[in-house]
């Protein structure tokens, strides 16, 4: 475990996997985590990666699992924290514990989405995005659409307001989540132009300073990550060197992948490997 601090000041619990001498190949990867996820979900890909060569960094942030205070209720904290003040410390501890190395970085879902959050995108050297979304629910898969607006915009925001946070884990949901997290996701349910939605209320952002490569990668069988909802993130990098896939199930021999399924150990081949070959290549 090591602990890295956010542009604030605030400490973040993260995990380094380092690369063997021989199979070092001078490059650092960031795991950003999806909404709610503890970073240990992302364990067994981090290890494969830092296996191939690479020095890993996976982290929780502000107000998530081991990077939460010990009382969630009054705790402000919100997902463009997370990209703005989160991440930034994060990529600012890769520059100083890795000088000369390409900083890489893979954004699951909120993770895809906070990298624009962030000027220091600017030394990234290449981004996978994996569903990676802007929380407006009429991209979701139309099976799934009602049930998931009344988890997000209707259970979770009632849940919120009583318990001034979203209690996940005493529910058996992932895990708890600070209120203005919540609060911002809620907002996002009408209003499919994200960026000039939160530009409007004075926060910037920083999609168009990343100039360098981009994959984005969809699930066929994600109900939040359809492949429309994951080119609104993917259109807003506007000067990068990119490209979308949608992965699907028959081609990885798979009845279900779904939005959390990819980081399985069951799709290291061929899906971890499609992304390390990518890695390689920058």
């Amino acid at each position: 475990m090591i602990s890295i601090r956010a542009t604030d000041g605030y400490m973040l619990s993260g995990t380094l996997y380092t690369s063997s001498g021989n199979n070092n190949k001078h490059k650092v990867l960031i795991l950003n985590s999806a909404t709610a996820v503890d970073k240990k979900l992302y364990h067994h890909y981090a290890l494969f990666m830092s296996k191939n060569g690479y020095q890993v960094i996976t982290y929780d942030y502000r107000g998530i699992a081991a990077s939460r205070p010990k009382k969630l209720r009054g705790f402000e904290a919100s997902f463009t924290d997370w990209g703005k003040k989160d991440f930034s410390g994060v990529i600012d501890f890769a520059k100083s514990k890795f000088p000369n190395f390409k900083i890489l970085t893979l954004g699951h879902s909120i993770g895809g989405t906070i990298i624009g959050m962030t000027e220091r995108n600017k030394d990234i050297c290449g981004i996978i995005n994996i569903g990676a979304q802007t929380a407006y629910y009429k991209d979701w898969s139309k099976k799934e659409k009602n049930k998931i607006y009344f988890l997000w915009h209707i259970f979770f925001p009632l849940i919120t307001k009583l318990y001034g946070y979203f209690p996940g884990k005493k529910l058996g949901m992932l895990e708890d989540i600070p209120k203005g997290v919540i609060d911002q996701w809620h907002q996002r349910r009408k209003l499919t132009d994200m960026k000039t939605q939160m530009e409007s209320r004075g926060i910037a952002f920083y999609y168009d300073r990343y100039d360098a490569k981009l994959l984005t990668l969809g699930i066929e069988d994600d109900p939040i990550g359809t492949e429309k909802a994951i080119r609104r993130i993917h259109d807003l990098f506007s000067t990068s060197n990119k490209e979308i896939q949608i992965v699907k199930l028959a081609t990885v021999q798979a009845k279900k992948i779904g939005h959390f399924g990819f980081f399985s150990r069951k799709f290291k081949d061929p899906l971890w490997q499609q992304t390390l070959t990518w890695f390689d290549n920058i």
